[in-house]
């Protein structure tokens, strides 16, 4: 297999090998293919949980003065 820079030379040279194998194992790799793309396809978030989480973004930010920061960074680390 030649070593290409771009995604397209490396699939090119990907699909040469793999119909290169047995066909038994290049129904095995097309199987673990499909599952990879379908999993990248596939929404990983329910509809009420991207809807949460719009909410959440649509609401002002809460802005902590430094002080109040440094407050809390103390109660763990008093040489702050």
């Amino acid at each position: 297999m030649r070593m290409k820079n771009t995604s397209a030379d490396k699939l090119h040279d990907l699909v040469s090998t793999v119909r290169a194998l047995p066909q038994e194992s290049q129904d095995l790799l097309l199987r673990e293919i499909e599952d990879r793309v379908t999993e990248l396809t596939t929404a990983q978030l329910r509809a009420a949980q991207r809807k949460e989480i719009k909410a959440r973004l649509a609401m002002p930010r809460r802005h902590v003065p430094d002080d109040e920061v440094r407050d809390i960074l103390r109660r763990y680390n008093p040489e702050l």
